[in-house]
């Protein structure tokens, strides 16, 4: 499988595990950047309990999902606590930092767009359990795909 994850352009389905990019350190919260495009791009925040990151403030919108763990998100509104698959979005410009209380480590994913210049990480592990190779051929959907490719 190629394990490629940075296609600037856009043109090709990328997949990837992102458990081979979860990366905890004691000492602070870590962003891994996974995937990116010209367009957006994909980080994994990883914190461990009772770390928090440091206030941020992009230009880009952020769309923040927490994938493991429970959140608070720290905003100029007030907290806003997230369990496993909440999801919020932080408009371009908006002061927001994440911080985990829980005893828990917190992994949450943050989708944006536009991306910054940050390049994409290599995969603290390979294991690729999460995408498979041996997938059947989905037929309906494979056909429909190939008329649309026909038409263009």
């Amino acid at each position: 499988m190629d394990t490629v994850n940075d296609d600037p352009a856009g043109r090709r389905p990328l997949p990837v595990d992102l458990r081979d990019w979860v990366r905890f350190s004691t000492s602070q919260a870590v962003r891994v950047r996974v995937q990116r495009t010209e367009l957006l791009a994909v980080d994994l925040w990883c914190l461990e309990p009772q770390q928090a990151t440091d206030v941020l403030r992009s230009d880009a919108d952020i769309t923040y999902t927490v994938l493991a763990g429970r959140s608070w998100f720290v905003t100029e509104d007030g907290d806003i606590g997230l369990d496993p698959l909440g999801s919020m979005l932080v408009p371009a410009g908006t002061a927001h930092g994440v911080d985990n209380r829980a005893p828990d480590p917190l992994i949450v994913m943050a989708v944006s767009s536009p991306p910054g210049p940050e390049p994409v990480a290599p995969p603290a592990a390979d294991d690729g359990v999460a995408v498979r190779d041996d997938v059947p051929a989905a037929r309906g959907l494979r056909a429909a795909l190939g008329r649309i490719g026909r038409q263009r």
